[in-house]
Parts: C-alpha cells; sequence; structure tokens
C-alpha cells in the first residue's frame, strides 16, 4: 500500500500542494457532489482529518492522509475483486 500512497501524494500535492482545498476536496474523496460532502462532515462521516484554515473558507485536508486514505481504498477494492474472482472458481 505504501507504492501507491506515495504515488497518489505525488499526484495530489503536484496539483494542490500541502493542503487539498475545498473546491477539490469533496471530488478527492469521492464525493458526488459537495452538499454530499458537506453532509457527511456534518455527520462526521469523513475518513481523514479535516480542518479549516483561519481566514479562508470551507475545509482542508493534507494531501498525504488523502492519498493514504485512497492507496487504503484502491488496495481494499483490489482485495475484495481477488476474493470475488477466486470464490467464482470454486
Amino acid at each position: 500500500m505504501t507504492d501507491f500512497a506515495s504515488e497518489f501524494e505525488m499526484r495530489l500535492t503536484s496539483r494542490y500542494g500541502e493542503f487539498v482545498p475545498p473546491s477539490a476536496l469533496w471530488k478527492e474523496l469521492g464525493f458526488a457532489t459537495p452538499a454530499s460532502f458537506r453532509k457527511a462532515l456534518s455527520q462526521d462521516r469523513i475518513e481523514v482529518a479535516v480542518f479549516e484554515i483561519a481566514g479562508r473558507r470551507g475545509s482542508f485536508a493534507r494531501a498525504l492522509d488523502i492519498a493514504r486514505w485512497q492507496a487504503s481504498v484502491y488496495a481494499n477494492r483490489r482485495q475484495n475483486a481477488r476474493v470475488a474472482h477466486g470464490a467464482s472458481h470454486l
């Protein structure tokens, strides 16, 4: 998973820098709309640390935290696909 996290982090930091801005955060976390992100945030269902920056509007997150989360999601998907594929041959 570390290789995936490194790749995802490089992509995110080259695009956004250290902190992913509100305009992109909801997309990078896989939400369909900003409203669905805000609802999940209000229900404490965001799986990365999200914070505010004084003088700025909206929520931010560290690129590293998002990259680790994305790598985890990707690795779990691959593992589940392997299990499902293997089970179909029984």
